[in-house]
């Protein structure tokens, strides 16, 4: 057990590594490295176990699917089985060498599944009271002037009996929600933010291309309240704004 864990280890820093690296590249190298091994460590390994007893159905999809690691350095590398805890914020990566968790950071993302059906996460920072990173599923191109994903989050609550009766007062109820998110693209350090759909909000996003976005939404009958269309708004936005 202990060889393979070492192992894994091993391969996943080296992974991580990559034959030259840049001052920058280094810097990323590093901490994406302190960041893997962090969550590789044989104590958050058990904190994990326990947490996953306390956090019942708490990945995005149950069933392991292939996918693609992106490293911070943008190399991709195919892996034959990946599922993504919400719950813990943690992609697990299973290969002939073991189980491998990679927290927020220490990728630059990762795609679930493969080909054009495939759903792509990046680690980035989220205006969430505070900047949290973490893993976003973005629905836009990395390089569209505005970005548009969804942050998956997790919700447990236990049964509720009644404290005398014991008869049951509220289910147990587990959910994956899911929040909006929208920011500037390109490169932006932005951290992005929580989007309610509705016309004043998703209009705001684009500025003074505002009118030519809400008549292109009239013209195809869009609705400010569904993702798929607002959606479809963001994309007709970064193509006026790429032209």
């Amino acid at each position: 057990m202990l060889t393979r864990f070492v192992t894994g280890l091993g391969l996943g820093l080296a992974l991580l590594a990559s034959p030259a690296r840049a001052q920058t590249g280094r810097d990323l190298y590093d901490i994406s490295a302190a960041l893997y091994l962090n969550a590789n460590s044989p104590n958050a390994l058990a904190r994990r176990a326990k947490e996953l007893t306390e956090s019942p159905d708490s990945y995005l999809v149950s069933i392991d699917q292939p996918g693609t690691l992106v490293l911070a350095n943008q190399r991709r590398v195919r892996v034959p089985a990946l599922r993504y805890n919400v719950a813990l914020n943690l992609l697990e990566a299973q290969d002939s060498t073991g189980s491998h968790l990679w927290p927020p950071g220490s990728l630059d993302g990762f795609y679930l599944g493969r080909g054009p059906d495939a759903r792509h996460f990046r680690s980035s920072y989220v205006r969430d009271g505070g900047r949290v990173l973490t893993f976003v599923e973005m629905l836009t191109a990395d390089a569209a002037p505005l970005r548009l994903g969804v942050r998956h989050t997790y919700h447990h609550t236990d049964l509720e009996l009644h404290p005398v009766l014991r008869t049951e007062v509220r289910k147990a109820l587990t959910e994956i929600n899911q929040t909006v998110l929208a920011g500037p693209g390109n490169g932006s350090a932005e951290p992005l933010r929580p989007l309610t759909l509705n016309e004043r909000s998703v209009l705001r996003l684009f500025g003074t291309r505002a009118p030519q976005v809400a008549q292109f939404a009239a013209r195809e009958n869009l609705a400010y309240t569904d993702l798929a269309q607002v959606l479809r708004m963001v994309k007709h936005y970064n193509s006026l704004s790429l032209n």
